[in-house]
């Protein structure tokens, strides 16, 4: 009678003998890579220039024939570029002392 029956596959897995099973309860060895977010910190600096943009424009208000307004923008247009450029030189050289710090761990640490 069970000749008739349609044969369903078996849903467990088969094992390689050869491979040796890793018993769960082993620990694993994990080296973790404080790598820097690039973003943030191009973020951050041009906060950072415009703040001071800001600051700056308040400070030397009547000094010229251009309104605070007028030196804010033109501060921030310098100012805000230059602070974007060194959170990205910042972001980078963090970035070069992650990966230097995992050199000097060992070569099977790089990932």
């Amino acid at each position: 009678m069970s000749e008739n029956l349609p044969q369903t596959p078996d849903p467990t897995p088969a094992v390689d003998d050869a491979a040796p099973a890793a018993p769960d309860d082993a620990p694993i060895e994990v080296r973790h890579r404080r790598a820097p977010r690039y973003g943030r910190f191009i973020t951050t600096g041009l906060i950072l220039g415009g703040f001071t943009s800001f600051v700056i424009a308040i400070l030397t208000r009547g000094w010229s024939a251009l309104a605070a307004s007028d030196t804010f923008w033109l501060l921030l247009m310098v100012l805000g570029v230059v602070g974007m450029i060194a959170g990205a030189a910042l972001a980078y050289l963090l970035d070069r002392r992650s990966l230097a710090a995992i050199d000097r761990q060992g070569p099977e640490a790089r990932p």
